[in-house]
């Protein structure tokens, strides 16, 4: 009996070595939500980042975009659920409820990083 129950608690234990903790899922998450990072516009921790620039009036313009490191979570869970016009650059991810509330917290931490 003794050795059954050994068995058991070695195999889950390394059955358990596969799953990614929740700091490796908030990275992947915001790294590679569905296909379309928000790093590669909000860059690795979310602060305010220049995207390109375009030309209005015959002057360079830098198109910004904007910190969302201190957003409150429903500004932040707005910007992600709301219907996008079509002059909105930014995606429609679809995340859950759960994955939301993962992202929003996984950028929050930069900012409190940097206190």
């Amino acid at each position: 009996m003794k050795i059954v129950l050994i068995s058991f608690l070695l195999s889950i234990k390394l059955l358990s070595a596969d799953f990614i903790t929740l700091k490796e899922y908030s990275k992947m998450l915001y790294e590679n939500p569905r296909g379309i990072s928000c790093k590669e516009c909000h860059g690795i921790d979310g602060s305010e980042q220049i995207l390109g620039y375009y030309i209005k009036n015959g002057v360079k313009t830098a198109y910004k975009v904007p910190n969302i490191q201190n957003l409150s979570f429903e500004a932040f869970k707005n910007s992600l659920n709301q219907n996008k016009n079509t002059k909105s650059i930014m995606p429609n991810y679809s995340l859950t409820p759960d994955e939301v509330m993962t992202l929003y917290n996984y950028i929050k931490q930069f900012s409190k990083e940097e206190k």
